[in-house]
């Protein structure tokens, strides 16, 4: 499908990646990770059609000073989307190729099955293994170390939060503020050791603390919706 338009030259890397030359440099606009088992292969892959790149540019580049990691460092590329190669590209022609190709590659065409978290395919197991694998513990609970600095200000002061997680639960936090009422916030220090490093975490320790300082739910509120925001 890609290869079909003009001169321009769409090929794949040592990594597995995909990328197009554009004026002599590559620019990645698919990755993938792969995973065998005796008996299952596994394959995860992106393609990059019309994403926002600004959003995209702030994922896969954060603030050093502000997210720290523990773990392995991944191989950082320059991206681009397919819509800037080719303009009348989209999602079902993307997804027609993509079917067409698999049917040439085994040489025969057979009718896709339709697989949603609504809809699971009839294989054995496959119930238990979805449900593992869309589990919290499965998805957040083996991230690797890593700490979270974040900064805000509001009108009635500023916030510094230093929140520091192991296997997606917050194990030390920490919050400084210059406001006149501080109590509030340095209870949510401690309310937040312990949670859940998600939107859940978040909101159980913030009512933790209204449950305590109820007056404070305009304060408490900006906060949460602050922090939740904030590790999305």
């Amino acid at each position: 499908m890609l290869c079909s338009h003009g001169q321009t030259a769409f090929f794949l890397t040592g990594r597995n990646d995909l990328v197009v030359d554009i004026d002599g440099s590559e620019r990645k606009f698919s990755g993938s990770a792969y995973r065998e088992t005796m008996d299952r292969g596994f394959h995860h892959g992106t393609l990059l059609l019309n994403a926002n790149m600004t959003r995209l540019a702030d994922y896969l580049n954060p603030d050093k000073k502000k997210l720290s990691a523990k773990g392995i460092t991944s191989v950082r590329s320059r991206v681009i989307n397919l819509s800037e190669v080719v303009s009348e590209i989209d999602h079902d022609a993307v997804c027609g190729a993509i079917k067409q190709a698999f049917f040439d590659y085994h040489g025969e065409q057979v009718q896709p099955e339709f697989i949603s978290p609504e809809q699971h395919p009839y294989l054995p197991g496959f119930d238990e293994k979805f449900a593992t694998q869309s589990s919290w513990q499965w998805n957040l609970g083996n991230t690797p170390e890593f700490d979270h600095q974040l900064s805000e200000r509001f009108p009635w002061g500023g916030v510094d939060a230093h929140l520091n997680v192991v296997k997606g639960q917050i194990i030390e936090a920490k919050i400084f503020t210059d406001s006149l009422d501080p109590t509030p916030l340095e209870l949510l220090s401690e309310k937040l050791v312990g949670q859940r490093y998600c939107e859940v975490g978040i909101r159980g320790a913030v009512n933790e603390v209204l449950d305590r300082f109820p007056e404070r739910e305009d304060i408490m509120n900006e906060i949460k919706d602050w922090l939740i925001i904030a590790i999305r």
